[in-house]
């Protein structure tokens, strides 16, 4: 006998996925510039690794370059969505993981699941429209004939991520809101269940835990365990 699984019981994979996407995230470039001649990777948190052929390489915090009225924007434009990046993912994977061990019920956190998504989503919009405004006014004052800061710049896998990892974890909730927990297994093949001789009156009121599994039963007259399958006999 094989039983098919709920699944419920594997929602919680797709926001815990989502929060390890949204963390390694904090650890990788938002944006980067790689051409011919140089090389720039920049961090949300304000690292900047930098290459340019003739004058070798160099791992910075931005916070130190001058002139700082351009740099400490870009700083502060990065540095509250990094904050939240790192709380957020943190967050997810506390809260999938607590249900994967049953310590907290999947209906307690998926309206969490929702919020810690959009809010993952709102930080990073707002994060590339401060990056292109403050990112712009650099270029500006580098540039003679500046283009758009994107038309020199890609997005890097920290903004990329986020948007990846709050779709998971509002897909998690969705799902646990939408498929209804399954109230009888599924069989495949044949079970022998456990034959009792007591009268049903007397048992009725007297089941309480499966006598397979010992889990307690969601319902006084159910035929079937919910946990793990096992016919139940009055």
């Amino acid at each position: 006998m094989n039983l098919i699984k709920d699944p419920n019981d594997y929602i919680w994979i797709l926001p815990i996925i989502g929060g390890v996407l949204i963390l390694i995230s904090f650890f990788t470039p938002a944006f980067y510039a790689d051409q011919i001649v140089i090389e720039e990777y920049y961090w949300m948190w304000g690292l900047l690794y930098g290459s340019e052929i003739g004058y070798g390489s160099d791992t910075i915090f931005i916070v130190t370059e001058e002139p700082s009225q351009y740099w400490m924007p870009i700083f502060f434009s990065g540095l509250i969505p990094a904050v939240i990046i790192l709380i957020v993912s943190i967050m997810l994977i506390a809260s999938s993981n607590a249900v994967r061990t049953g310590r907290r019920d999947i209906k307690n956190v998926e309206n969490g699941w929702i919020g810690m998504g959009f809010m993952m989503i709102v930080a990073s919009i707002i994060y590339i429209i401060l990056i292109d405004i403050t990112g712009t006014n650099l270029l500006e004052y580098r540039y003679v004939n500046p283009r758009d800061f994107w038309d020199i710049y890609d997005p890097g896998f920290a903004v990329i991520a986020p948007f990846l990892g709050s779709g998971l974890s509002i897909i998690g909730s969705i799902a646990s809101k939408t498929i209804k927990p399954r109230e009888q297994p599924i069989f495949v093949g044949e079970r022998k269940g456990i034959i009792t001789k007591k009268p049903i009156g007397e048992i009725l009121h007297q089941i309480n835990f499966c006598s397979e599994c010992g889990h307690q039963l969601l319902y006084g007259r159910s035929k079937f365990c919910s946990h793990c399958g096992n016919e139940l006999r009055y």
